[in-house]
């Protein structure tokens, strides 16, 4: 059974402009009905109870006349003065009589009219109105036998009604019409905020927001965005100034080491020396990898066969590499980043996993993707810790007894987000892991 409350959220509008339209246009209709209701009770409930009053007192002559004068020409003078003075008349041809039919709206107003003359004749009434093609009320009181008593309405022929209608129905719409373009534009300031975060989010630190327009308030928030903004960038310039200065301070010390363990006599313990400082240098790369996100690259087109040959190239010598490639178009792409995360998947798997390495790809026509499936024949890890391989400084069972710093795959996810494209980490059921990459072949690439 579905909750009040979350009925009531799946009701309500998701953005701020319908529901501060839905709120002012509920205000709206609520005072409208408050002005009817006003104006019914204190104006026109009198006024209508006020002219059956002297209407009945008018009916009350013409019914004395038509059952107590005996010689009819009394009566008929009866009758012209009544409708001399009042316009108030008795019709006797049927072929006058008005067609009575229902109108619901008029009778609202009618049935007011005729309970009040009911009262005042003291027997039950029919009032018919008919506003065309001049207003005119009809009573029919059953004690007159077959006669219709017509009253022209003279002033009721000045009301009108498209007045009437504007005010019930165009004063809702003109205001909810108004609601919408005056929150549209207090809203604009907020879309144009949320494109200037997406933009920053995307590695844009340039963006900046308008501060010398708009209301007091947006300009506040807008300069409070372009101060973070600025930190953001002065940040991103420091981080590169970091990132130089560990490429140039350690690598320098880490050379020094390096020939100094191979002068050494001691031959075993500089060969394990000489590997502590290859890890070192290895991991270090990986540090640095990992901050960097690609965004001063190049994009260009190129095939992406030649990155994985290249790569395959290079790690032959260490084991058996098989690689099936499909005929696959030239892409839009950020190639040393394509490059190095093909590196990290190659080296993880004959790190970790074990020979030979299988890689394939092909060309998804309908999708418009390249497919990249990489498959080693190891032990493969634990199905628990597969959603967590593609976390900073996690690495599966099999790593943890060797070096590394748990960023490989790190990467390789950053680097694939940045091509627009879907990775997939699984065991494959005849043992070892498979990674499936899927990236377009038509989409350049973003941010990291």
């Amino acid at each position: 059974m579905i909750r009040p409350n979350k009925l009531l959220n799946r009701l309500k509008p998701k953005s701020a402009v319908w529901r501060t339209t839905l709120v002012i246009g509920v205000v709206v209709l609520v005072s409208q009905y408050l002005s009817v209701a006003f104006f019914w009770t204190n104006l026109y409930l009198p006024e209508f109870r006020q002219h059956a009053h002297y209407t009945a007192a008018q009916i009350r002559v013409l019914r004395s006349a038509e059952q107590e004068t005996s010689p009819e020409t009394q009566a008929q003078e009866v009758h012209h003065w009544v409708r001399n003075s009042t316009g108030i008349e008795v019709v006797r041809n049927p072929d006058e009589f008005p067609n009575v039919i229902d109108k619901p709206f008029v009778e609202l107003f009618t049935d007011v009219f005729e309970t009040q003359l009911s009262q005042e004749l003291n027997e039950p009434v029919d009032v018919y109105f008919k506003f065309k093609p001049t207003p005119v009320l009809w009573i029919h009181v059953p004690s007159m036998k077959q006669v219709w008593i017509r009253e022209p309405l003279l002033f009721f022929a000045q009301y009108n009604p498209y007045i009437i209608i504007a005010w019930l129905i165009g004063v809702p719409i003109l205001s909810i019409i108004a609601i919408v373009v005056l929150v549209r534009q207090l809203n604009r300031p907020l879309k144009r905020l949320q494109l200037a975060a997406l933009r920053v989010g995307k590695g844009q630190h340039a963006t900046q927001l308008e501060t010398q327009s708009g209301p007091t308030e947006i300009r506040a928030v807008n300069r409070a965005f372009n101060q973070m903004t600025r930190e953001i960038q002065q940040a991103t310039k420091e981080r590169s100034f970091m990132l130089a200065g560990i490429s140039h301070d350690l690598r320098t010390p880490l050379t020094r080491l390096r020939l100094t363990a191979e002068m050494m006599k001691d031959k075993e313990l500089s060969e394990g020396m000489v590997l502590d400082i290859e890890d070192m240098d290895a991991i270090l790369d990986q540090f640095i990898a990992y901050m960097r996100d690609g965004s001063d690259e190049a994009i260009e087109t190129a095939n992406f066969n030649l990155l994985v040959s290249e790569i395959v190239a290079q790690f032959s010598a260490s084991g058996e590499i098989r690689f099936t490639p499909a005929e696959l178009p030239d892409m839009p792409m950020k190639r040393l980043s394509l490059k190095r995360m093909l590196d990290n998947l190659v080296s993880n798997a004959m790190r970790y996993g074990g020979a030979p390495l299988d890689i394939r790809t092909e060309h998804d026509a309908a999708e418009k993707n390249l497919v990249l499936t990489l498959r080693d024949h190891g032990p493969g890890i634990n199905e628990a810790d597969l959603p967590d391989l593609l976390q900073p400084f996690i690495r599966g069972e099999s790593a943890r007894t060797t070096q590394g710093s748990g960023l490989g795959l790190a990467i390789v996810s950053r680097i694939v987000k940045m091509h627009n494209g879907q990775l997939a980490i699984n065991n494959h059921p005849e043992g070892g892991l498979v990674v499936k990459i899927s990236l377009p072949l038509n989409r350049r690439p973003g941010k990291a």
